[in-house]
């Protein structure tokens, strides 16, 4: 049997590459979209050299470049979006990047594949959903998310036979993670014995781990079940202010934190679907307490 054909865009962010490493050690075959400027990417073209009969990447530099490129090849099985341009606010003159990114780029790609591809897997936020399930976004980002799924169900009603599925969480974790999130700045921060401010003590976070997610995708890859939206989540909140205390009781060095008193609202538990045979890591919170417990000693 011929091995299934995913391509993804996003394998220069952080999600996409985790999955982009994980997909070609099991073998799969990926095909990625990449602007021209990731051609000197070391990292992906060590990955392309190592993978040479799994892994191909499509160049562009304008997006009119992909129909040519896209409509050779014949066979596309899974699209996975991982593409997103994310900021918390905007500025005016970021207005047209987030619509560049979030909402032109992916549906130019879907108008090129939607008839011959069988599964989209699109990657969402819970900040769609700041009231737990209707759309009501918080902030211009989560906007451009939700645009796109309303374009996503146009192409879904054109091709009866496509199934999508729209995967969304608050906060995702890894060991080895750089990005400017709140654990990964707490742990830098620590290292350097340097002081975190954190807008309220009362700070709450739902996280998932970084394999949770790969266990998602490839559980919409291999079953089938009903198109829709999806939420990854734990079964309850991370109170960040007692989680950091029961670190600190075991550190001989102690996590350092300011905290604001601004007005905080607890992220609600989402009442979307959970993904069917589908559960978070239970152990995370000890996964995360290791880091620092690691880098005390």
């Amino acid at each position: 049997m011929k091995k299934k054909i995913i391509l993804i865009t996003g394998s220069s962010g952080f999600i996409g590459n985790f999955f982009l490493r994980y997909a070609l050690k099991k073998g799969l075959k990926v095909i990625d979209i990449l602007r021209k400027k990731n051609y000197h990417n070391s990292s992906l073209k060590l990955l392309r050299k190592k993978y040479s009969k799994n892994y191909e990447s499509i160049f562009y530099s304008k997006s009119t470049e992909l129909q040519k490129k896209l409509e050779n090849k014949k066979k596309i099985d899974y699209f996975i979006n991982f593409a997103t341009l994310y900021k918390n606010s905007h500025l005016h003159s970021e207005i047209p990047a987030f619509i560049e990114s979030n909402i032109i780029f992916p549906s130019i790609i879907l108008d090129l594949i939607y008839s011959k591809v069988n599964k989209v897997i699109n990657f969402g936020t819970m900040m769609q959903h700041v009231n737990g399930k209707d759309y009501t976004p918080k902030n211009f980002y989560a906007s451009t998310k939700s645009a796109f799924e309303m374009i996503l169900n146009f192409y879904t009603s054109q091709n009866k036979k496509l199934k999508y599925y729209n995967l969304k969480f608050y906060e995702s974790f890894c060991e080895i993670d750089n990005r400017e999130k709140l654990i990964p700045t707490l742990l830098k921060n620590y290292k350097k014995n340097k002081t975190t401010t954190i807008i309220s003590s009362k700070l709450e976070l739902n996280i998932i781990h970084l394999n949770d997610i790969i266990k998602a995708i490839d559980i919409v890859l291999n079953k089938n079940f009903k198109s829709g939206n999806y939420c990854l989540k734990q079964t309850k909140n991370i109170k960040i202010k007692n989680f950091l205390f029961t670190i600190n009781k075991n550190l001989k060095k102690k996590i350092k934190v300011n905290y604001l008193n601004k007005k905080m609202k607890k992220p609600l538990l989402s009442r979307l679907k959970s993904l069917p045979n589908w559960k978070a890591d239970s152990k995370l919170e000890q996964k995360i307490k290791r880091q620092f417990y690691n880098a005390d000693n």
